[in-house]
């Protein structure tokens, strides 16, 4: 901190939870797992930043802090055949029967009485560092 003021501890474009996305400044900041929602078959979405951005959880990409990648996540849920949605043409059945729903986190209280939570699709290959690593069978 300077003067009382928290100061930002790197760029996006250095920072090991972010992904470029659209070249050659745009990138997605994998850093949390998705939240619950209100609507079924959704698919989570990262924020866009710009590389010259940056935030409190900064963590330099040389550092190598833990990242897991959904297909080894404990939080990760993918049916046999993977995720079969209605009506969604926004990703290729391919890309869905690799998709599962992150459960990471417990849907939190809203205003409104009644509504039913849903968890957000991800790629097997999508990653955060909220995660916790499977425990293969035989303890390996």
């Amino acid at each position: 901190m300077t003067n009382g003021e928290p100061t930002r501890k790197g760029r996006c474009d250095q920072c090991a939870f972010w992904k470029m996305t659209r070249p050659p400044v745009e990138g997605g900041c994998f850093r949390n797992a998705p939240r619950p929602c209100s609507v079924s078959d959704v698919i989570a979405h990262r924020p866009t930043t710009h590389g010259r951005q940056g935030c409190g959880d900064f963590a330099a990409a040389a550092g190598n802090p833990r990242q897991l990648v959904c297909g080894d996540c404990l939080y990760w849920h993918r049916p046999e055949f993977g995720l079969q949605p209605v009506d969604r043409g926004d990703k290729t059945g391919s890309w869905w029967a690799q998709a599962g729903l992150c459960v990471r986190h417990a849907p939190a209280p809203v205003s409104e009485p009644g509504p039913r939570a849903f968890w957000c699709a991800t790629h097997q290959s999508d990653f955060c560092s909220e995660g916790a690593p499977t425990v293969k069978p035989g303890g390996a």
